[in-house]
């Protein structure tokens, strides 16, 4: 065990690894910069001015590009768009996605579904690292905090050539500012939300002599709410009567984040930290009969991430490339009796708390060389090793090493663009699948059509294989059986551009096998198996029209999709999820904005258990969400305020109902209703004189 972490600490310090900057292609994007994802200004000698090149990069692209030329079909959501949506984390933006459902569980926080499968199928990534540390193999939406983020920039379908294991469903890649347009700068953000929540961030930059730094905190207070709640709360506790108990649970978090860049000739050196610091109160009702004590939780989450990457550029167009980083997700939960007539606390039973260790030490290092124009090629490794740690856990530690070789193959000439990827991979506890890609795009004059198949899979956790967790309710069971899920992916899109408008069309379809879920054994044990297959196929189609002061979109999609619940069992009944969404913006004056984001999400099919050893598909209701906002700049462009009017439609949760009843118990926790979100933004800044 010694040697194996001994071999993953090695790789995650030393790389040897090749990649290219196409010059002629990135000065072309320049002069593009108004097409070109996360430019700001890039009027600066190329030679010297590497901060501004390694910006221009679109997620899964060997090389900067822009939006309208990737080689995949891209939805990107900017940090306007946050601000405008008064979002304070990854779930407040999610929500108004088309293809997303978000769920909110009082304990284990925000989960989701993308295109029709779960949020293990989801590849979460903060600056290209993937996330660890799931909750119900979900990564907690609310976790990520937005303050900070420059763009989000989300992919359907599997990127498992590129980033390895779950992304079934699509890759979400989650870029932080950095902010290079002043020598000094401190940026300043407030917000209040109606229903109890308050958040402060601010963040401070320095820019000199090519070296970047920023130091950015963000701090989030929930004080819980019960639909019994005051339109407008005044962060009042409630302690010691039944309304101390709460739908969404308190919560307190922090985030502390630091990132630096020093370019030192032609080298590029990136480090960074992410530390998340977060506290969940669960407080019960009051115990019968006398009503003087409760049995209360208290869920404390620590998340650690430092990593860094290396770039070199050579005048030879070759570069070479370095990401490492390791990450610690700690989560305790205390249980105990509080008293309500002195609020004093008495820990329960050591069976009732439980301290949760994962820690992933990570290395992926890549290759882009030329061999002969028009053909490139770019390979590397991927490495991970990761420890589990849990009473829950057969032998209370497990752990897991994965290594990996991948390579892609670009061909591009004149309007063609084509790549082809594979990747092989080497785990300690199961047979890794040879994953292979392939992506095409074609452009016709002002239309673009891409083609994509993936080959992906998700490799079971170290909780699925390991997990022991049995008490008077709950006996579940882990199992050293299972074997990779995989897709088969296919896509196609159009696109069309014209001047102000733009058009759009995608063809998705989705074949999953050996889905690992949860299985009644029928004496009063769950067990983990591969038991399912999924698929589905759907269609979206967009518009986009950007005015001088007007910009409209709209889009909606239509999915089909098929469950087995069991090899033996008969395949059920085709769900369909329609979709519509539309925005509007309206710079009705140069310094105020007006504007308006409405989904509407169709009646959905759910499976549930019916009791009787059975599964039952039952039909949810469908809902709209509505979204409204105000927002002031000042004409310096120091200050703003934004105010949102947040879930207009007040939807709290959907309900799946039957032909003959609605069964409240099937119900799905969405929102805390409507609500009302302000944010004032202060900035001051030395500009730089070069």
């Amino acid at each position: 065990m010694q040697s194996v972490s001994s071999f993953a600490f090695l790789l995650a310090a030393m790389t040897v690894a090749f990649s290219t900057r196409a010059e002629g292609f990135l000065r072309f994007d320049i002069e593009s910069a108004n097409d070109t994802l996360g430019i700001d200004s890039l009027g600066y000698d190329l030679d010297n001015k590497l901060f501004e090149i390694d910006m221009a990069t679109v997620t899964g692209e060997a090389t900067g590009t822009t939006k309208r030329d990737a080689i995949r079909p891209i939805r990107t959501i900017e940090s306007k768009d946050i601000e405008q949506l008064g979002a304070h984390s990854l779930r407040d933006v999610l929500r108004s996605q088309l293809n997303f459902t978000i769920a909110q569980d009082p304990v284990l926080g925000a989960s989701m579904k993308m295109n029709g499968l779960g949020g293990r199928s989801v590849n979460i990534l903060i600056d290209g690292v993937p996330l660890t540390g799931r909750l119900n193999d979900n990564i907690d939406l609310s976790h990520i905090a937005l303050n900070n983020i420059e763009r989000i920039e989300i992919i359907d379908g599997p990127m498992a050539v590129e980033f390895g294991t779950n992304s079934l469903a699509g890759t979400i890649n989650i870029i932080t500012k950095t902010d290079i347009a002043a020598r000094i700068a401190i940026d300043a953000t407030a917000q209040y939300e109606s229903v109890g929540v308050q958040s402060q961030s601010i963040s401070l930059m320095k820019n000199q002599n090519g070296k970047h730094h920023s130091l950015h905190f963000n701090r989030y207070y929930f004080d819980g709410w019960s639909p019994s709640d005051a339109p407008w709360d005044g962060f009042s506790d409630y302690l010691a009567d039944s309304s101390r108990t709460q739908l969404w649970n308190p919560k307190l978090q922090n985030t502390l984040e630091y990132k630096a860049q020093y370019q030192i000739k032609d080298w590029l050196i990136k480090p960074r930290f992410r530390g998340i610091f977060e506290q969940i109160e669960n407080k019960g009702s009051p115990r019968q009969p006398y009503g003087q004590f409760a049995f209360d939780d208290e869920y404390s989450t620590r998340r650690f991430i430092p990593a860094v990457e290396v770039k070199h550029y050579g005048e030879d167009g070759q570069t070479l490339e370095l990401m490492a980083s390791y990450q610690q997700y700690w989560r305790s939960r205390e249980a105990f009796t509080t008293n309500l007539t002195n609020l004093e606390a008495s820990p329960l039973n050591a069976s009732d708390q439980d301290t949760t260790i994962m820690n992933t030490f990570q290395s992926r290092g890549s290759g882009h060389f030329f061999v002969k124009l028009p053909w490139n090629v770019k390979a590397g490794y991927d490495a991970s090793y990761q420890t589990f740690s849990s009473h829950r856990m057969e032998g209370e530690t497990q752990s897991m090493t994965n290594l990996a070789l991948f390579a892609q193959a670009n061909w591009e000439q004149e309007n063609i663009r084509l790549q082809f990827g594979i990747r092989k991979a080497h785990n300690s506890m199961f047979n890794a699948p040879f994953l292979p890609s392939t992506n095409g795009l074609l452009k016709i004059g002002e239309h673009r059509l891409r083609i994509a198949y993936a080959r992906g899979f998700r490799a079971p956790s170290l909780k699925e294989l390991h997990f022991r967790f049995v008490d008077i309710n709950h006996a579940l069971y882990g199992n050293l059986n299972l074997t990779p899920e995989t897709s088969d992916f296919g896509q196609f899109t159009w696109t069309w551009n014209h001047q102000k408008l733009e058009l759009a069309s995608q063809f998705f379809t989705n074949f999953v096998s050996n889905q690992i879920g949860l299985i009644d054994q029928l004496d009063g044990t769950f067990r983990y198996q591969n038991f399912a297959k999924f698929q589905a196929q759907g269609v979206k189609i967009n518009g986009a029209l950007q005015g001088k002061r007007l910009k409209l979109d709209a889009a909606s999609s239509l999915i089909s999709s098929q469950q087995q619940i069991d090899t033996d069992a008969e395949v059920l009944a085709r769900n369909t999820a329609l979709e519509c969404s539309a925005r509007f913006d309206w710079k009705a004056a140069n310094a105020l904005n007006i504007g308006t984001a409405l989904r509407w999400v169709g009646p959905t099919q759910r499976i549930i258990s019916s009791g009787e050893d059975a599964v039952e598909q039952l039909e949810t209701d469908s809902y709209s969400w509505i979204d409204a906002h105000v927002q002031y700049t000042s004409p310096s462009q120091r200050w703003s305020i934004t105010a949102t009017a947040k879930n207009i439609t007040d939807v709290t949760q959907i309900l799946n109902t039957s032909s003959a009843a609605v069964h409240s118990s099937g119900s799905t926790l969405l929102s805390w209703g409507r609500s009302f979100n302000f944010r004032v933004n202060y900035r001051i800044e030395s500009k730089k004189h070069e």
